[in-house]
């Protein structure tokens, strides 16, 4: 058995819909898999008929974006019975609004700055915009390659305008108050590892302990899922795209998962 818990859809920065990330999941041999989108849980309802279609089993979820001293930490936040938790709901609709101001500006200043151009009507088709979504759009638009519009998003870009993160702590608060588990993801992504630790300690229930990154060391995570009594889980961070990996890359087989299976009341 394949379980996969973080990917994403067109309801964030994933380039597939819902059925499309489920019969990429069936091609590929997965069994059970989280959607899990940035900040949105728009996704989440429609994704579970295509997984009855087409006989697979799907977790609902989402990924926080939240941020410690300047480091980008992201949470996993898998949803016990597999309902949405009212206080995620709302939160999933505020930011939305949020994102989708930031990403209008930011996109009129790199026409400003750098005179390229942008569809901003193909842009707010996106439910959850992030900057890849800008990016996508601009290298579209001006026929370039999705590395060379990076640089128009980056943090060094006169365009760049900061997103609205909450704290880990807030992050994990919210995931915890909406009942929710909260999983560490891709830690081996943490440029100063030295703070992995000190964030396990604000109050993860687990951790990623693969993830398909050379930066991965998946002996050293589980070693920390003992050590801090933590879930263990795998996600391959799907987008669709040859931004991230595919669907099915990183996996948990079922006696690894039945811990957090039954922590989530999710039937196997």
């Amino acid at each position: 058995m394949k379980i996969d818990l973080h990917n994403h859809t067109i309801h964030s920065d994933g380039i597939l819909s819902e059925e499309e990330l489920v019969k990429r999941a069936k091609l590929n041999g997965v069994d059970i898999f989280a959607l899990t989108d940035h900040d949105s849980t728009y996704g989440c309802e429609n994704i579970i008929k295509y997984g009855e279609k087409y006989g697979v089993k799907v977790i609902k979820g989402m990924e926080l974006s939240t941020d410690y001293y300047g480091e980008s930490i992201h949470i996993v936040c898998l949803f016990k019975d597999n309902i949405i938790p009212e206080k995620i709901l709302n939160f999933s609709r505020d930011f939305k609004e949020k994102r989708k101001l930031r990403a209008i500006k930011m996109i009129k200043l790199i026409h400003e700055y750098y005179g390229l151009k942008y569809d901003l009507d193909l842009l707010l088709e996106g439910e959850v915009i992030t900057r890849a979504n800008i990016m996508r759009n601009i290298a579209k638009c001006n026929n370039i390659s999705f590395e060379e519009a990076k640089k128009y998003c980056s943090k060094d870009s006169k365009a760049y305008i900061p997103s609205t993160k909450m704290s880990v702590s807030e992050g994990l608060d919210l995931a915890h108050q909406a009942g929710s588990i909260a999983i560490f993801a891709h830690p081996c992504l943490v440029k100063n590892r030295s703070i992995v630790e000190d964030l396990i300690k604000l109050g993860f229930d687990g951790i990623e302990v693969r993830y398909p990154s050379n930066k991965n060391d998946e002996s050293y995570f589980l070693n920390l899922a003992k050590k801090y009594n933590l879930f263990i889980s795998a996600g391959s961070d799907c987008h669709g795209d040859d931004t991230h990996a595919d669907i099915g890359t990183s996996t948990l087989n079922e006696e690894e998962f039945r811990p957090l299976a039954k922590a989530l009341n999710f039937k196997i």
